[in-house]
């Protein structure tokens, strides 16, 4: 992508109000998966209360959470000990004289809380004050990092669970996590708290794109039923080669499509591609080429003859856009492609009713 010429023919997130932005950092969330109904509208609703709302969430969890002890795991320490635990470090042994003293270094694992998990879940707690203007939830999150200190628990506004080895055997890890990670991307559009719109928030486009694409899943992954509808997210298709030289695979360019939808009651799919820059070309008032030609090479590639539904497929290029509202169909071999827009600067509400209302239109 040309991030300087999509710039200028882009939305941007300059115009985009924050109570929006909130709103699809929710709906991208882990988080808005785990809340149940009532707390969803009531976040739908208000989302110039999102960061108390969260607030709120994170603190009942985090209550929770020690109340009932939070997980531990191990960790590598290294330590001058009397006695051998773990292995021996024997260069900063003898580089010390330790040995002299009667005493080793030595490194080992060592159970205990002080986890990169829970100083993510910490750190948040540091994050809401930063932002909140409630003085009891303001108390409720003072309570819950002088506790942390207490028990010696670092805070951290990065963490990685792929690294990090997670303990299953603790399933209320997953809502604490999931909360604080809201927390922590909140804390990004805050950083003007009050003021209308983004103004000078050092992010790009492509961030923006990301955050759009995890919305429009996240939101689909919710709000629709699992027993009439199946969503895939990150598919790869492969091209329809044929009579082709041993190396061509490793030459052709990956398809890797953002969603997938598909209705069981109506025998229907549709394949999403989600963009983030103008749906018209700059020089002209016309759909951008490319973008075409990678929606029909999705529903074209997906086609195969033990696969009913590939060969009726329909595709969507969806844009965030403001203050425009564009949403076109054709048929092409059989493909119904769609070209949809959803204004961002349009009540939160309406922008749950439009992601509901083009699927109704496209399935």
């Amino acid at each position: 992508m040309n991030t300087k010429s999509t710039i200028k023919q882009n939305i941007t997130l300059n115009k985009i109000p924050i109570r929006n932005i909130w709103l699809l950092l929710l709906y991208a969330s882990d988080s808005y998966k785990e809340l149940d109904e009532h707390q969803r509208i009531n976040f739908e609703e208000n989302p110039e209360k999102i960061v108390e709302l969260t607030a709120e969430i994170y603190c009942k969890a985090v209550h929770k959470g020690l109340r009932y002890s939070l997980s531990n795991s191990y960790q590598p320490e290294k330590q001058v000990l009397t006695r051998v635990r773990g292995k021996i470090d024997y260069l900063t042994t003898t580089r010390k004289l330790l040995l002299e003293k009667g005493k080793i270094h030595c490194r080992y694992d060592g159970l205990t809380n002080n986890t990169p998990k829970n100083q993510y879940i910490h750190g948040a707690a540091h994050v809401l004050l930063r932002q909140l203007n409630n003085d009891e939830l303001i108390k409720q999150c003072k309570q819950i990092t002088n506790r942390f200190k207490e028990l010696k628990i670092g805070k951290s506004n990065y963490y990685n669970p792929v690294i990090d080895q997670f303990n299953r055997s603790n399933p209320h890890d997953n809502l604490l996590v999931s909360v604080a990670k809201l927390v922590h991307s909140l804390s990004i559009p805050t950083e003007l708290f009050g003021k209308e719109t983004l103004n000078t928030l050092e992010k790009t486009d492509q961030w923006l794109r990301a955050l759009f694409e995890k919305a429009v899943i996240g939101f689909y992954r919710v709000n629709l039923n699992p027993n009439e509808w199946q969503i895939e997210s990150g598919k790869r298709f492969k091209w329809q080669c044929t009579q082709s030289t041993d190396n061509i695979g490793q030459f052709m360019p990956e398809m890797i499509t953002d969603l997938i939808i598909e209705n069981n009651k109506t025998n229907s799919r549709l394949i999403v591609d989600t963009k983030c820059t103008s749906i018209f070309k700059k020089s002209s008032h016309s759909f951008i080429t490319d973008h075409l030609y990678q929606l029909y090479a999705y529903v074209r590639s997906q086609e195969k003859i033990d696969d009913p539904l590939s060969f009726s497929a329909s595709g969507m290029l969806l844009y965030p856009t403001v203050d425009e509202s564009i949403n076109e169909h054709t048929l092409i071999q059989g493909h119904q492609l769609n070209f949809s827009t959803i204004d961002l600067r349009q009540e939160n509400m309406k922008i749950k009713d439009c992601l509901l209302s083009l699927l109704a239109q496209s399935t």
